[in-house]
């Protein structure tokens, strides 16, 4: 009789444990692919010059004007972007890295890294003056030429 007790604590134990790492594996899965949920989202392309020259290499932030909503962000590659994000008036926040010149630091010893520098103004970024419209069309473009 005791044996038998046994058995089925292990067994009940082992069920358990299939069963946790059943839904431990399926969480993951959950939300996915279940239809659109959420603002519908417009394509947004743009290109970025700084100085009236392309920015290279950067980022770009759509967040809507009033706070509300996630922000939308994507990539600048040589002076273009490309973004989905809701329709609305927008504060657009752009930002880029360059290496300093002459100027290289050293965490691990022997190994020097180049410093990078923000090199777009904060008017354009952490204080940001930049607005733009996403209007509900197929395609918004707009261009941004950064002179501070």
């Amino acid at each position: 009789m005791e044996i038998q007790v046994l058995r089925i604590q292990r067994k009940t134990r082992v069920n358990l444990l299939r069963s946790m790492l059943f839904l431990l594996c399926a969480l993951p899965l959950v939300g996915c692919g279940g239809g659109e949920t959420g603002p519908k989202l417009y394509d947004v392309k743009g290109t970025v010059k700084f100085k009236d020259e392309p920015v290279e290499s950067g980022e770009v932030i759509i967040e809507s004007a009033n706070g509300s909503g996630a922000p939308a962000g994507g990539v600048i590659t040589g002076g273009t972007f490309e973004v989905k994000a809701p329709s609305g008036p927008k504060t657009v926040r752009i930002t880029a890295m360059r290496d300093v010149p002459g100027k290289f630091r050293e965490d691990n010893p022997g190994e020097k890294v180049p410093v990078r520098e923000q090199y777009i103004p904060k008017q354009f970024n952490d204080e940001s003056d930049l607005t733009m419209t996403v209007e509900e069309k197929s395609e918004n473009t707009v261009e941004f030429n950064l002179t501070p």
